[in-house]
């Protein structure tokens, strides 16, 4: 009797042992996360400037560590690819689905309360001559609350290798809400208004206010994996220096733009 005792004992012990074994590895397991998306959007707009006036697909993957208290590290690879022939103004013909930009980026955030927080390191590359390569350092710190979520983000272009000046620095002030009309819907509003010193403008004046952006994006969750969403944007050149000197591009100081996007997350 005494002897089954201990065997049963010994095997609730494996098992408990086993138990706990398979809950750390879950635990493992669900800190890590895979993120694949993809935008076809009408128009390529960055920083309230046209790079690419005709539609584009911009797939996007992001690899990440979940380390709860100590935050998450992420990476992500992104690009922006012709859906047509055409670039902007240029006539000349090239193969649909040409690639026009590639750029890295490595990340770390984490939260305090209700305050985001994210710092990374941007690395923009441009295949086939497309455009200079140049690298980025940029923070980012969001105050959530149920009204309204402001943020604030700063990128400063460290290091430029057509050895331009070095001291450009590009900064948004923006505000956004989500909320659920429905079930699996979320609609998110938003305005951001940024700035950009001579450095990075390349401007006459000083400091300029480059872009302000209001929009409003929706996503649906199909399922725990998919999300299907539209977004659409209005953004305009406040600064009348930069309208003067087209910043914008394309003779544009204004433009609506959007699209449909589709992410899968494992």
């Amino acid at each position: 009797m005494k002897a089954t005792i201990a065997i049963l004992a010994v095997a609730v012990s494996f098992a408990a042992a086993a138990a706990e074994t398979n809950e750390v590895e879950r635990a493992e397991s669900s800190a890590f996360s895979i993120e694949a998306s993809v935008d076809i959007l009408s128009d390529y707009i960055w920083r309230g400037k046209i790079c690419n006036g005709n539609p584009v697909w911009q797939p996007s993957v992001t690899l990440g560590y979940d380390a709860g208290d100590f935050g998450k590290v992420s990476a992500n690879v992104w690009a922006s690819m012709d859906l047509t022939h055409r670039r902007g103004t240029m006539n000349a013909s090239r193969h649909a689905c040409g690639i026009q930009e590639l750029d890295y980026t490595l990340s770390y955030a984490n939260s305090f309360g209700p305050v985001d927080i994210e710092i990374g390191h941007i690395w923009y590359s441009f295949p086939y001559g497309n455009g200079r390569s140049t690298e980025e350092l940029y923070g980012t710190v969001a105050y959530n609350n149920p009204i309204v979520t402001p943020s604030f983000t700063a990128y400063w272009d460290y290091l430029d290798t057509a050895k331009n000046d070095v001291s450009a620095v590009y900064a948004t002030f923006a505000l956004s809400h989500e909320f659920e009309p429905m079930e699996k819907l979320t609609v998110t509003p938003s305005a951001a208004l940024s700035f950009a010193n001579h450095a990075y403008t390349g401007s006459s004046g000083g400091t300029e206010a480059t872009d302000f952006t209001i929009g409003v994006a929706a996503t649906y969750a199909v399922t725990e994996w998919l999300s299907l969403g539209a977004q659409v944007n209005y953004t305009w050149t406040p600064s009348h220096t930069l309208r003067h000197e087209g910043y914008m591009g394309e003779g544009e100081h204004q433009i609506v733009w959007g699209g449909v996007n589709a992410t899968l997350k494992f």
